[in-house]
C-alpha cells in the first residue's frame, strides 16, 4: 500500500519522560555512576513520532496536555516531526504528565507514571474522533487508529462498541500489565490487532501461558482479528484470524543501552512494514530487528 494513502489517529499519552539508566547491574540501594535524559515520550507520541519519521505523511496525535512548559515542548517537537497536533485537548487547571524510569545493564528496573490526564479527560480527548475531525473521507484512503490503554475504562468501551469505527484497522497496545484488562471489550472485534507481553495477555485473559504462540491463539477465541504477542527475548508470535500462526525468536539483545519505548518503537516499525509488505512473517521479523537496534542503541 502506499503511505501517502494512509491516515494514523494515535490516540493516548504523550508526556515529558525521564530516563536514568546505568551500564551496571543496580540492587537495592544502589548508587551507581550513569546517565539521566529527559526528553518527549508516552505511548501515542513515541508511535507518533517513529511513524513520521518513517515518512508518513499523515500522523495524528489525540492526547491531553496542560498549558505549561512541558505542553508547550510537546506541541513544538510534533511541529517540527509534521505531527498534526491541532485537536490536541489543552487545559489551564492540569499540568502535563511526567514519566521517570530506571534502568540498568538488565534493562528497566522500576519506573513511576505520573499519568492522569489522558485517563481523567478521555471524553474531551476522543471527541475529535467521535465527530469525525480527523479522520479521512477520501475514496482508496486506509484510516487507521491507534489506542493505548491509558485511556479511561469507559471510554474504551464506548470506542469499542461504536460501530461507526468497525471499517478502520485499529490497533491497540494495553500501555502496562496493570491496564490490560481495560481492552476487554476489543476482544471480540474483527477489525483490531492487539500488541502485548505475555504478561498482559495473562491480565487481559484471567490465564497462564506457557509461550507467546499459546496466548496468542487464545486472544482470537472471542473474535478479535489480530493478536501479537512478545516476551523479551523469548519467542514472538502472531496470529490472526486470516493466516496461520507465525513464531519465531527475536534478536538476542546481550548488552541493553536503552528499554524504555522499546514496546512502541516495535509497534510503529511493524504498522509500517504490514503496510508495505503482503508477507506477514516478513513484516513481524523486520520490526523485531528494528526493536533490537534500538534497544542496543543503534537507532
Amino acid at each position: 500500500m502506499q503511505l501517502n494513502k494512509v491516515k494514523v489517529i494515535c490516540i493516548g499519552s504523550a508526556l515529558v519522560d525521564t530516563i536514568a539508566s546505568s551500564p551496571r547491574q543496580i540492587d537495592w540501594g544502589d548508587d551507581v555512576p550513569g546517565y539521566i535524559t529527559s526528553n518527549v515520550g508516552g505511548v501515542a507520541f513515541n508511535i507518533c513520532q517513529q511513524l513520521a519519521l518513517s515518512q508518513l505523511k499523515e500522523v495524528e496525535l489525540l492526547t491531553a496536555l496542560g498549558k505549561d512548559a512541558k505542553g508547550r515542548k510537546i506541541i513544538k517537537l510534533c511541529d517540527k516531526l509534521g505531527i498534526i497536533t491541532k485537536n490536541i485537548y489543552k487545559s489551564n487547571i492540569v499540568k502535563t504528565d511526567s514519566y521517570v524510569a530506571i534502568e540498568d545493564v538488565h534493562g528497566l528496573k522500576a519506573a513511576i507514571a505520573d499519568i492522569k490526564n489522558v485517563e481523567l479527560h478521555s471524553e474531551n480527548l476522543l471527541k475529535p474522533l467521535v465527530d469525525g475531525k480527523v479522520i479521512k473521507n477520501i475514496t482508496n484512503f486506509k484510516n487507521l487508529i491507534i489506542l493505548d490503554g491509558n485511556l479511561s475504562q469507559d471510554s474504551l468501551l464506548k470506542t469499542a462498541n461504536n460501530k461507526n469505527y468497525l471499517d478502520y484497522d485499529i490497533r491497540i497496545v494495553p500501555a502496562s500489565p496493570s491496564k490490560a484488562t481495560r481492552l476487554k471489550p476489543f476482544l471480540k472485534l474483527p477489525n483490531v490487532t492487539i500488541y502485548c507481553n505475555k504478561k498482559e495477555a495473562e491480565k487481559l485473559l484471567d490465564l497462564k501461558f506457557e509461550n507467546t504462540l499459546e496466548a496468542a491463539t487464545h486472544l482470537l477465541r472471542s473474535g478479535l482479528g489480530r493478536a501479537i504477542v512478545t516476551d523479551a527475548h523469548n519467542n514472538l508470535s502472531e496470529a490472526s484470524l486470516s493466516d496461520k500462526p507465525i513464531t519465531f525468536q527475536p534478536p538476542n539483545v546481550k548488552k541493553i543501552y536503552r528499554a524504555t519505548g522499546a514496546g512502541d518503537y516495535f509497534l510503529a516499525c511493524h504498522i509500517i512494514n504490514d503496510l508495505k509488505f503482503a508477507d506477514k512473517k516478513k513484516a513481524l521479523k523486520l520490526a523485531a530487528n528494528s526493536a533490537a537496534s534500538y534497544v542496543r542503541g543503534e537507532h
